[in-house]
This record gives structure tokens, sequence and C-alpha cells, in this order.
């Protein structure tokens, strides 16, 4: 009978979640999907699931065929809290499934996920401002997205609505709440919490060095457009050597994979954007402190001149 992960990072985006995942996956008691996000459980993402290659039981039980027997399985897809459908059927398949999510404030998190969809060619407009108002406007980029949902910025800002529905089918003591700001603050105390709620042990202590900043973009743009959006005769193979490059551990593919991008600026914008932002999610706000129990609001509150 193959086996399932019985424990999940999913989500939010931007939040710490390539963190947590890196400390899970680097621990002898953990046995951790390469790639972190193979997105099959997101069945109404299915651009994902397709451009990953994990859309298929037999893919995705891949993973983690060569798993000891005496080691947890886990996956980290951010897509599952946005999804309708990954947390009712991961619960239907593994009843006792325990859920991981970091937060952050969603304005922040916003403004580095548009620049992710603009690396992830999900995004056209390199401003955010433009970007944010379009998506509230109910308008699409001019490119083809993987999935519209992930250019749809007012959906992947309402955290609280997302709590509200993993909440609803997950009862709250298999849930793992971790913020950034604590996690940034902390991260030896955010692992150890971890590791308890995962029931592993907190030694050995992982590596707690910044992964996944914000602040990658791509160094050849063409390229990347042929081997992430390729021709449809070309989609096949391509995939299936994005794949390899995900999974190889050799360091010749490493090297060159680090080539491929450079570090530019982090991602700023005015004071009147973040604003507006925060005015727009400001109830959404206020839901996730209710079902949460903190005190939320200063992630919305503009300073005062």
């Amino acid at each position: 009978m193959t086996r399932l992960p019985e424990l999940y990072v999913v989500g939010a985006p931007k939040s710490g979640t390539t963190s947590l995942a890196g400390w899970l996956a680097d621990h002898p008691q953990i046995t951790f999907s390469v790639p972190k996000e193979p997105f099959y459980w997101a069945s109404d993402y299915p651009g994902m699931r397709s451009h990953y290659g994990f859309d298929t039981p037999a893919r995705y039980a891949a993973l983690f065929a060569g798993a000891r027997e005496d080691t947890m399985l886990a996956e980290g897809s951010t897509t599952y809290l946005y999804s309708e459908r990954a947390v009712p059927d991961i619960l239907a398949a593994v009843p006792a499934a325990r859920f991981v999510v970091a937060l952050r404030n969603p304005v922040d998190l916003l403004i580095s996920w548009h620049r992710t969809q603009l690396v992830a060619l999900n995004e056209s407009e390199a401003d955010f401002a433009t970007a944010w108002r379009r998506s509230v406007a109910g308008g699409q980029p001019d490119t083809t997205p993987l999935d519209p949902k992930l250019v749809d910025y007012p959906r992947v800002g309402r955290l609280g609505a997302a709590m509200d529905r993993l909440l609803t089918h997950v009862p709250g003591d298999r849930v793992h709440i971790v913020f950034l700001e604590e996690l940034s603050a902390d991260p030896e105390r955010a692992w150890r919490a971890l590791a308890d709620f995962a029931g592993i042990s907190a030694e050995p202590l992982p590596s707690f060095d910044v992964r996944n900043a914000s602040t990658k973009a791509a160094r050849f743009t063409a390229l990347r457009r042929i081997t992430h959006r390729p021709p449809r005769l070309l989609a096949g193979p391509l995939r299936a050597l994005r794949q390899w490059s995900r999974t190889t551990s050799l360091p010749a593919v490493a090297a060159l994979k680090r080539r491929m991008w450079r570090v530019d600026t982090k991602p700023t914008v005015s004071p009147e954007v973040r604003a507006e932002v925060a005015a727009y999610l400001a109830t959404d706000v206020a839901l996730l402190s209710e079902r949460l129990g903190p005190e939320l609001s200063r992630w919305v509150t503009v300073p005062s001149d």
C-alpha cells in the first residue's frame, strides 16, 4: 500500500514556508518531497499540477518511493491554503493529516508575491500598484498564467478567508501556525515549536540561514521563457528536464541553476499604495484575528503623520 504524507506545509506563500520546509527536510526523521511543492492535491489548479508534473497518483507516489519506513512523509505546496479541493481530498486519503501554516502581514505578502509571479511568468505588469488595481477590477495580465487564481491578488491576500476555510475542515489541534515576525525574531524557538507539533526531536538544530529571499530575478529572461513556457511540441521533454533538474543532486546542475539567477532589489511600494491595499484587506484581517485570537489590526493600520 502506498504511503502518503502525514504532514503538509500549506502556505501562505512568501511567509517563511521555504524555511519551514527546509528545516523539516534536513531532519533525519522526515522524508520531504523533492521538489518541495508538487501541487498534487490542488486539483482545482490543473495548470500548476500539469506544469510541475505531479498530476497522477503514480507520479506523486514516486516522490516518496525510497522513503525509509521509520520516517514521516511531508510536502509543502502553498496553493493548498487557497485550494477548494486540496485539504478535503487530503483528509479523505489521510484522515489524521496535520497542517503547518505560515502567516505574515498580507500587504507585505502581496508585494513579494507579485515579484514571484513576474519571475514565474504568470504576471506581465512590473508595477505592483497597477497589477493590484487591475486585479481588484477583475482583470488579467497580458500573458497566460498557469492559473488565473495565482494573479488574483485580493484572493491571495485574504488570509482570513483562507484560514476560515482550513479550520472548517481541520480541528485546531492539527493545525500549527507560525507568524513570520516570530520566525524571523527567534527561529530556534519557532523550530522547536514546529518539531513538537510534528512529533520529532528538535535536535539536531537545522541551519537558520534565510531561504528563498524576495530578491531573485531571472538572469536570462528569454531562456527562462523557453524552458518554462515552451512551444507545445517541446512541452513534454522540457517538463521532464525541469523535473530532473529539481530532483538531481549533481553539483554541476546546482551550480548551473544558481547561474540562472541574479540578485535584484527587494520590491517596495509607496505608503499610499500600502494604505490602499491595507484598507481593502482590513475586513479580512479582522476575520483572521477573530479566527486565531491574536489581534492583528497592526497589519492594516496606517501610521499617522
